[in-house]
């Protein structure tokens, strides 16, 4: 059998893409590797993403859900605190601490619904080449053919290793440290973002008896500003996420997208992770509908999501480099990259251009 899509991964980036392709008519299978539901970091979420959760048909199961929402978040910069609203063209918005773990789970349910193959768990899958070209996955001794293949595995990087993709750093590795704490805490409903020196600390609670603490040294050297957690105790694990600012300039090619983070990676206080990754499904998935329609070139739509994917990441980027600007201690590695100002270059094959 071979499926007009098929799906590695079940994030938001994967299930996205998949309930996309599947409402589109297309035949489509989605594999992952791990059981759900799976622990992972509580996520931030802007209001935005509200227009995304009805588009994909879950908006009502995400209101049900009972995840945590906020108005906006508390900024600490140079001892003074003052509060940051979510406003938007219609008035004041409310964000979401979505558990991932209900989060995946939502979305994997409606990839069901919508008529998606769903296998899981899948281990060591490996990308089958026919002709130097993506025909789809071969797991635990079984095949599965495909004539798109949407690598939505993260940081198992599926694509980028097999098709030696190019990865294009925009910063130093900047690693993330991140925990929870159960048990009795000051915080309250609303997330506060502690800046300090060159790095910030992020305190949300993210469940009624649950709160994160996430920091991020941005020092060139690793060695930040970055003072000790309120919830260091031998009791809290802290763990690290690779979060380096980075993007795959050919996200797309023949018969192949990356989403998410398997595209393009920025740092927690982009606030975007889920967003992005949830667009950039549905946006592949589009493009996937009109190729196999014969609506558009093949060519062209991997041209066009590299340029898209691009877009969104130069956006973000300027976006978080300017809030990086009026730190104590800025990034100097913020200064040595001309793509702050530079335009997407015309190529297909390099959509950002540094000097």
């Amino acid at each position: 059998m071979v499926f007009d899509v098929l799906v590695v991964g079940a994030g938001p980036a994967g299930s996205a893409a998949a309930i996309r392709a599947a409402t589109h008519g297309l035949h489509v299978a989605l594999i992952e590797k791990a059981n759900f539901p799976r622990d992972l970091p509580g996520e931030a979420l802007h209001p935005d993403v509200e227009r995304l959760f009805d588009e994909l048909g879950v908006a009502d199961a995400i209101s049900k859900a009972g995840f945590l929402r906020y108005p906006g978040w508390i900024r600490e910069r140079s001892g003074e605190r003052a509060f940051v609203p979510f406003e938007g063209q219609s008035g004041l918005g409310f964000g979401y601490q979505c558990w991932r773990s209900d989060l995946d789970s939502i979305l994997l349910n409606r990839a069901l619904r919508a008529g998606v193959t769903v296998v899981q768990p899948v281990s060591h899958a490996s990308v089958i080449l026919r002709g130097g070209l993506v025909a789809g996955i071969e797991a635990e001794g079984k095949t599965w053919l495909c004539r798109n293949l949407v690598d939505a595995s993260g940081a198992n990087r599926l694509l980028r290793r097999s098709l030696r993709l190019r990865v294009q750093d925009f910063s130093p590795r900047l690693v993330a440290r991140y925990a929870y704490f159960r048990g009795d805490c000051d915080l309250g409903v609303i997330p506060e973002l502690r800046e300090h020196g060159c790095g910030w600390t992020w305190l949300a609670r993210v469940q009624e008896d649950c709160c994160q603490c996430v920091q991020l040294s941005l020092a060139a050297d690793a060695v930040g500003s970055v003072p000790p957690s309120p919830f260091d105790s031998p009791d809290v694990r802290f763990r690290g996420a690779d979060v380096t600012w980075r993007l795959v300039p050919e996200c797309a090619g023949a018969g192949y997208f990356l989403c998410g983070d398997a595209a393009a990676v920025l740092d927690p206080a982009a606030s975007s992770g889920v967003a992005r990754a949830l667009s950039s499904g549905m946006k592949a998935a589009d493009f996937i509908a009109q190729i196999t329609n014969n609506e558009m070139d093949a060519q062209a739509g991997a041209m066009l999501y590299r340029r898209w994917c691009a877009d969104q990441f130069l956006d973000q980027a300027r976006q978080l480099a300017a809030r990086y600007a009026e730190l104590e201690e800025p990034p100097v590695w913020l200064q040595n990259f001309e793509f702050l100002s530079n335009p997407l270059a015309n190529s297909e094959s390099s959509v950002i251009t540094s000097t």
